[in-house]
């Protein structure tokens, strides 16, 4: 090939190159937001116990059919590239043994651990398990998994009002929310809006709310004594929405607590997220 011609054609594919480069990085890099969880409301009062495979666990994709807002057509399954781990739910029983747990929790730290990182995660829960040996399975369990996924990553947790937040289950959530029903016809919808909150914190880089507000009450009531059909959950629960109307107010929710558990997490909370320090507090 001749000298003359060496230059001309190094310097087109020079520019090819760098047009190539300037696309990729015109290109939306999606946030990557792992899946979890493990829920079931159970008793400590019940001489039964619960075992692995009442939680029916999924594996990777199969969680998605937990969700039908993750269908493929949905906006949702487009804003994210999707992480799905472990998630294990059984219908109310006993209490949990060491040995489901820790099998499940194991499993789950090790999935999160060799596909990481992440820049969100969807901690997904009901907030009345009890395990023997441990008074806080749910914030046993964000703790570790912290541990493995960092404390700069962002995550939203979804609970049933029928749950319980400890402490440190609030600590280690940066989002969090529960159903404003009883009975629950807004399960999916209140997953639905963690997921939201999360993939808005992570699209509009506002990322960890600056305040959260955690409130324990010294109330604990059984579940069918707090319908929001009625009064007064009825209007207490309907003033929740005005409340997350405010500016610089990502979320507000209220937990009765679970009353079937003999732990010291079980108790009424109330918690408010946001970017406003007077209107969260």
């Amino acid at each position: 090939m001749k000298k003359s011609i060496i230059l001309p054609l190094f310097l087109a594919l020079l520019v090819i190159t760098c047009k190539e480069k300037d696309t990729r990085s015109d290109e939306k890099v999606l946030p990557r937001i792992a899946i979890a969880g493990i829920g079931i409301e159970s008793s400590t009062f019940s001489p039964a116990q619960t075992h692995e495979e009442a939680f029916h666990v999924r594996i990777g994709d199969s969680i998605f059919g937990r969700y039908p807002f993750f269908a493929d057509r949905s906006n949702i399954r487009k804003r994210a590239e999707w992480v799905p781990t472990l998630l294990g739910k059984s219908l109310p029983g006993g209490i949990v043994t060491k040995e489901a747990y820790e099998s499940m929790v194991s499993k789950t730290l090790k999935m999160l651990e060799e596909n990481g990182p992440y820049d969100g995660l969807f901690f997904d829960i009901h907030g009345a398990m009890s395990v023997v040996g441990s008074e806080d399975a749910e914030g046993d369990l964000l703790k570790r998994i912290r541990d493995v996924i960092g404390t700069n990553v962002l995550v939203s947790t979804s609970m049933d009002l029928h749950g319980n937040v400890s402490e440190a289950l609030a600590k280690h959530s940066d989002l969090i929310t529960c159903y404003r029903m009883a009975p629950h016809e807004d399960a999916l919808e209140s997953r639905e809006r963690a997921i939201t909150n999360l993939l808005d914190r992570l699209e509009n880089g506002k990322g960890k709310p600056k305040y959260k507000a955690w409130i324990p009450l010294p109330i604990l009531l059984p579940g069918e004594k707090t319908s929001t059909r009625i009064e007064p959950g009825k209007s207490l629960y309907a003033q929740i929405p005005s409340v997350t109307a405010k500016d610089g107010v990502i979320d507000a929710a209220i937990w009765i607590g679970y009353a079937w558990a003999d732990e010291p997490r079980n108790h009424a909370v109330v918690m408010v997220t946001g970017d406003d320090k007077e209107q969260v507090t």
